[in-house]
């Protein structure tokens, strides 16, 4: 989601429709995936949580940020606890105005002081409470030239930097820790992918499934699926090396750059995503997880709260990590999490807990089936 205001007061309302019993993480294996479904532990498992996002916007983890932002982080924690939750997506980068380290040249030395400590103890804290954390590692949705991770998704030689110096000493440290559920290599990269491009030669290059008035690339700048697919790619490929459990995904903007159903074109499927990367593979997505809000206050027809997951034809399980009830369609937010549970979704987390000025309402239950 786009947005402007970083930090702010907020209330949350919890409604629980179930009373589920919630099993600790400490006696859980990881999550994983069969076919279209999740499971923990042997069972199948629906995700029910919010967005932190963030409480200090790229700033939370390493440096000194931590510090100021686990007081109001343990607060979401311990308020979806509290109310039966099993989920959250916290973001990491962002920009990379903070973190990773980068050197004078722009190349990335390390994860930056304390990155990793940081991190290792917010997947703890997540543990403790029982609670499944999905990472956001980058930011699509707000983009800029002369942001680090700009430079990266254009500079294959700083993004690898990235990759050994920064990402595998993180994914390492955090592998065997298993409230580490799902690593989101970029939020909404569509907000700054050049869209209507016609490739017939390259297809999977290919971005004329996305029209005008479907209002992607909100920032204007224009980056090519080729190079997001490296950029996933790559990134997809050293976190399934170093973790071969692990589960990878993408915070898409809507439906229509994940499914090729409903006259669309799925940007991500496996055949693309290796063929921009030497046939490699492990750079692939796990699961997909699509973003949803209403247009002029409704939802148009094939926005997931309107239809059954079905409908999109996934072949791996399908999370909506993003929605709210202010922008919902004039659906409550216990109607929206309902939906998703009862019509194919494997999960639904709500946006967010730094939503400025507003009440956020969300319903968290951890579901069996």
């Amino acid at each position: 989601m786009v947005r402007n205001k970083m930090s702010g007061l907020y209330n949350l309302l919890m409604l629980t429709i179930c009373g589920s019993i919630i099993v600790g993480i400490n006696s859980q294996k990881y999550l994983s995936v069969n076919g279209t479904s999740l499971y923990l532990n042997g069972e199948k498992v629906f995700l029910s949580g919010v967005n932190q996002a963030w409480y200090m916007y790229g700033d939370d983890f390493g440096n000194n940020g931590y510090t100021r932002s686990k007081p109001r982080l343990m607060n979401t924690l311990d308020a979806i606890k509290s109310n039966g939750g099993n989920s959250i997506r916290m973001w990491v980068h962002i920009s990379g105005g903070r973190t990773p380290l980068f050197n004078s040249s722009g190349h990335v030395i390390s994860p930056g002081p304390n990155t990793t400590r940081d991190l290792l103890d917010y997947v703890r804290e997540a543990k403790k409470r029982n609670i499944l954390v999905t990472l956001s590692l980058w930011n699509g949705a707000v983009m800029d030239p002369k942001y680090p991770v700009y430079k990266m998704i254009q500079n294959e030689s700083i993004l690898q930097t990235y990759i050994q110096n920064a990402l595998i000493p993180i994914v390492r440290v955090l592998k065997n820790e298993n409230s580490m559920a799902i690593w989101e290599i970029i939020n909404e990269p569509e907000g700054a992918m050049q869209m209507e491009v016609e490739n017939k030669t390259v297809p999977c290059y290919d971005t004329s499934s996305i029209r005008w008035w479907d209002f992607a690339d909100w920032t204007e700048q224009k980056i090519t699926l080729q190079h997001y697919l490296r950029f996933i790619g790559q990134q997809a490929i050293a976190i399934h090396t170093e973790d071969p459990k692990a589960l990878v995904t993408v915070g898409s903007w809507t439906y229509r750059s994940v499914t090729s159903a409903i006259d669309r074109r799925n940007f991500y499927s496996d055949y693309c995503l290796q063929y921009a990367n030497n046939g490699n593979m492990k750079a692939r997505l796990d699961l997909y997880q699509i973003h949803t809000y209403d247009t002029f206050h409704i939802y148009l027809p094939h926005d997931p709260f309107m239809i059954d997951a079905s409908v999109y034809k996934f072949d791996r399980p399908i999370i909506i990590g993003e929605f709210s009830q202010k922008k919902g369609g004039f659906f409550t937010i216990g109607e929206q999490f309902r939906h998703a549970y009862y019509h194919g979704y494997n999960g639904a987390l709500s946006w967010s807990a730094i939503d400025s000025g507003a009440t956020v309402i969300f319903l968290v239950c951890l579901w069996w089936y």
